[in-house]
């Protein structure tokens, strides 16, 4: 787990070194075990390239041309033999890495069946040398969560590429005849002529829908994400790229297994998923929220620990567990989590947030995460990252991505709901209604917590746009029906046609679950997830994640994700006997809950009046004189989340244009 970053002259001007050091030392958090630069230029026919701990120590006097820079968290072989930019054993050919490789042995065996021989234990070797051996079809064999970039000399190429599923940050810029990508976006802005302004677009769409995390756009006008599963591919005697695919998630519709040889395959691939992600030669523990997914994730471990104790090596004598708790009743889940932590062993690590150490944090938590925040629920991930800082684990596993890979939210169980109904199966229709009923999970029946997915009438009737409409500057009717909308996209999936126009096999449901983890929600979960554990130097994996456990999940069949009134169905049933029953089959859920509303309206109230009433830089966007009337009235809706949630995107925007100095 690194920091990565790059420079490539398009046009034949050299690059400022000093820049890259400024770059680099932006993104210090990410690895602070180590650094390191390549610094590449080239006479006539001959490239050449040479590698420096610091820019202070170059001392040549050829114009450079291509720069990689590197900040090293120390995972695997501790030892300086893994500091990068890491070269071939020829010199040509250089990486900057950041992530894991999690069948980086198996990689490696293979390899030397080939002749290759290694100089170290680090994935970021067997990386290199797959792409020496493979070329770019390298992409195709490994497993893992990555973003990297590699200098090919003899080509004069950059290759960079983003892991399936996005789970490591990779953006880009091109200016002034540069090529400039990094693990994250402050580092962009230090290079002259990366302005940092705000994509006015973007910044609706996130008042709006709470999301600023869509594909390539960002919320900088000159910055791009690279998108999960593309590649880039830049070569310096042509003048033009694109970003390109080099994978897709397609759901299976056919069935050759049963339901039980389904179940059984995906406990067979959580177990190896989980294995693989215990890899470390530092100390790993776990995040665990008492949900199904990261129970599931520590229960699993304790599996492995028990009956492979080498495996399970690297959590120590005891895993550390490390949970979020409230002292409000209805949003605390540390009964189930500390239930889980006593059936393995574990030493389970407590953290309180507060209002008032939010608001301590959130400059700084906004500068680490480089775009504003949707709700409060992510500054409780904050304060385990710090806990685990604290603790002295580096490496924390996490359940990120069970939600939308096995159908645990409540969408998913109206899309199977809606389409028992279009198929006329209408007693499994009334026997799903009555059994959601009776579980009584009032996340799932009260609609207005789907608010981002209804269409605008039902929004006018539910009165769920109180606030946002009428303090955001823009025709909110456009904007809640765009084509960005959750809603859209919902209402679009729900009739069956691709964006061609052409007829769609996958069930509704398997539909939305893509959009989710391509679209709408993984993608601003990840990065929450990549910037809260790397502001504390920690190395965040999320096992669930594994693509081969993600294209088994996504394809079972829509009664095994929802079952009699149940979420997630097919984990249930793969985790029994492995987990507590009270969590296992635990009725409610709290969807990312956080004390917005109490914190909103009591705690941090003075905080927002303090902000509002000054003069916001967001003004472009928001109608101040509106949002200050609103506030004062404290007509916040503890029934309407677009209330307080539309109020907390508000100050998060404001915080982040102060921030980072945004102009419009």
């Amino acid at each position: 787990m690194c920091g990565i970053l790059g420079v490539v002259s398009l046009s034949g001007e050299p690059v400022d070194t000093g820049v890259l050091q400024r770059m680099n030392d932006l993104q210090s958090h990410r690895g602070p075990d180590g650094e390191g630069f390549l610094l590449g230029w080239f006479d006539g026919d001959t490239s050449s390239q040479v590698f420096v701990p610091q820019i202070a120590q170059y001392g040549l006097n050829n114009a450079v041309q291509v720069a990689l820079g590197h900040r090293r968290l120390a995972i695997l072989d501790l030892l300086d033999r893994g500091l990068q930019p890491m070269a071939t054993g020829d010199g040509r050919t250089w990486i900057v890495f950041n992530g894991e490789i999690y069948n980086h042995l198996e990689l490696r065996a293979e390899l030397e069946q080939c002749g290759y021989r290694f100089r170290s234990r680090t994935d970021t070797e067997v990386l290199l040398t797959a792409y020496e051996h493979w070329g770019q079809d390298c992409l195709s064999r490994i497993e893992g969560m990555y973003a990297f970039a590699i200098w090919d000399g003899n080509r004069r190429r950059l290759f960079c590429a983003r892991d399936r599923f996005g789970i490591k940050p990779f953006y880009y810029a091109l200016k002034d005849g540069y090529f400039i990508f990094a693990s994250e976006i402050k580092a962009l802005l230090a290079f002259p002529g990366v302005e940092a302004v705000a994509d006015d677009e973007a910044v609706l769409g996130f008042l709006t829908h709470g999301n600023c995390d869509y594909s390539e756009r960002t919320m900088f006008r000159d910055i791009k994400a690279l998108p999960g599963s593309h590649c880039i591919d830049i070569d310096l005697g042509t003048d033009t790229f694109m970003p390109r695919s080099y994978y897709q998630l397609n759901p299976q519709t056919r069935y050759d297994l049963s339901d039980e040889d389904q179940i059984g395959r995906l406990q067979e691939l959580l177990v190896d998923s989980v294995r693989k992600h215990l890899i470390s030669d530092v100390r790993i523990g776990s995040c665990l929220s008492g949900g199904l997914d990261s129970s599931a994730v520590v229960a699993l471990v304790g599996k492995i620990s028990r009956e492979n104790p080498e495996a399970a090596g690297a959590i120590g004598d005891k895993l550390h567990t490390f949970t979020s708790c409230y002292e409000y009743k209805e949003l605390d889940e540390r009964s189930f989590a500390r239930s889980i932590a006593d059936s393995v062993g574990a030493r389970s690590e407590l953290v309180f947030p507060s209002a008032s150490d939010f608001w301590a944090d959130f400059e700084r938590l906004t500068w680490h995460q480089d775009m504003p925040c949707g709700s409060l629920s992510f500054y409780a991930q904050w304060r385990v990252m710090r806990a685990a800082k604290e603790a002295g684990v580096k490496v924390l596993l996490d359940g990120q991505g069970g939600d939308e890979v096995f159908g645990g939210y409540a969408k998913f169980r109206y899309a199977y709901m809606a389409s028992l109904l279009r198929s006329g199966r209408l007693p499994k229709l009334s026997s799903e209604l009555y059994a959601m009923m009776r579980q009584g999970d009032r996340y799932v029946l009260d609609l207005r917590n789907g608010y981002r997915y209804l269409p605008k009438s039902l929004r006018q009737l539910l009165n769920v746009d109180s606030v946002m409409k009428n303090v955001i500057r823009t025709d909110w009717s456009s904007a809640v029906s765009d084509h960005s909308s959750p809603a859209t996209r919902w209402w679009r999936n729900a009739f069956s046609h691709r964006s061609d126009g052409t007829k769609d096999s996958s069930t509704l449901m398997q539909r939305i679950q893509l959009d989710d983890i391509l679209v709408d929600t993984l993608p601003q979960l990840l990065r929450f997830e990549d910037r809260s554990s790397m502001a504390f130097s920690i190395e965040a994996r999320v096992p669930l994640l594994d693509h081969r456990l993600v294209e088994h999940g996504i394809s079972l069949p829509d009664h095994l994700k929802v079952n009699n009134g149940w979420s997630k169905f097919a984990v249930r049933k793969a985790m029994k006997g492995l987990m507590p029953e009270a969590v296992r089959m635990r009725k409610s859920k709290l969807g990312f809950a956080a004390p917005d509303r109490i914190w909103l309206s009591d705690d941090l109230k003075p905080r927002i009046d303090e902000m509002v009433k000054g003069t916001m830089r967001s003004e472009k966007y928001i109608n101040s004189a509106a949002l200050r009337q609103w506030h004062a009235s404290s007509r916040i809706d503890k029934g309407n989340k677009e209330s307080y949630l539309g109020l907390f995107r508000i100050m998060s925007l404001e915080t982040w244009m102060r921030t980072f100095n945004v102009s419009c």
